[in-house]
């Protein structure tokens, strides 16, 4: 999933002509919102851009010499003070790792940014700092950042930390202990002794508006899945997943268990999301789905890396995201 990067700049000829330059070469990493496509008819400039603070993953802003200040008897090039507003209101919203400033080379910038090192860039393709060599780094920063989880409004890292410890690493750990899962219902109650286990987290490429149920009952049937739990048939109880045998016809003691579950905390996406972005007409707004699918890989992101850091864990789980019935 590519990330969204908004692209803000001035409405002067030269920034407009650097705008075209950034968006064709930050193309290929991301899908690029120029500001002149941000604005939505009959709504405030500012309304428009808060709601791209939320759909854009990253933001670059370009600061070109546009105006003149006076400033102490001498004249210094500054860049518009929207361009500025933009910067600061993208790092209040996305934080300043995902914002980056491209300020054309000997600018006036306010003494705010002082300190931080900003992409100062020449339309000299020969030099060092060059446009072209500017948003090669931002790309590659850009790449490193997106493979990382983050710790956001919305709540996917929460969530799959908290399904991690508190389900799929105690059903690891109680199976390699016991070598055993419970099977059936009722008077049918058996202990299975098992061999090998394979625990496959299934997480659909999309959400319905109740969550993950009608996806989870069409995946049980798909696969025809059998009722299980971990612990003994003493204990009667444990953690509850579904599973099936391969091959079916092999001795028990031998038997691979292939275990899955669709985790139902994934619908709390949903409910975030209402608060969030709420819907302002009926059908499918691209704009939800693009954050449910943010969400759904940053979920998948970060189980994947807590299944790494675990003996029990990192032999035995598979994730399977983008998951379509």
């Amino acid at each position: 999933m590519k990330p969204r990067i908004f692209i803000g700049s001035s409405s002067s000829p030269k920034s407009l002509m650097i705008l075209e330059t950034v968006t064709t070469l930050l193309s290929p990493i991301g899908d690029c919102i120029k500001w002149t496509n941000a604005f939505t008819q009959n709504k405030s400039n500012l309304e428009s851009l808060t709601r791209q603070t939320k759909m854009c993953d990253f933001a670059v802003l370009i600061a070109t010499k546009d105006d003149l200040l006076l400033k102490k008897e001498v004249f210094n090039s500054v860049p518009r003070d929207n361009v500025i507003f933009e910067f600061g209101l993208f790092i209040g919203a996305t934080g300043l790792q995902r914002c980056f400033f491209l300020a054309e080379e000997g600018i006036d910038l306010p003494s705010d940014l002082d300190g931080i090192t900003l992409g100062s860039f020449s339309e000299d393709l020969s030099k060092y700092n060059s446009i072209q060599n500017r948003c090669a780094e931002i790309s590659n920063e850009m790449m490193k950042i997106n493979t990382a989880s983050t710790l956001g409004f919305l709540p996917s890292t929460a969530l799959a930390i908290g399904y991690y410890y508190n389900f799929i690493r105690k059903v690891c750990e109680e199976i390699h202990t016991s070598g055993k899962i419970v099977t059936g219902e009722k008077e049918n109650i058996e202990e299975v002794g098992i061999k090998e286990f394979k625990f496959n987290v299934i997480i659909p490429e999309l959400l319905d508006d109740n969550g993950v149920d009608s996806f989870k009952t069409m995946f049980h049937k798909k696969l025809d899945l059998g009722n299980g739990t971990t612990g003994s048939i003493s204990v009667k109880r444990g953690y509850p997943f579904v599973f099936k045998l391969e091959p079916p016809e092999q001795e028990d003691v031998d038997k691979i268990v292939q275990m899955f579950d669709v985790p139902s905390t994934l619908s709390t996406i949903v409910e975030a999301l209402k608060i969030y972005m709420p819907k302002e007409a009926v059908g499918q707004s691209t704009e939800i789905e693009h954050l449910e699918k943010r969400e759904l890989n940053n979920f998948a992101k970060v189980l994947r890396y807590l299944v790494s850091t675990h003996t029990m864990t990192k032999r035995n789980v598979v994730i399977q995201d983008n998951y379509r019935i």
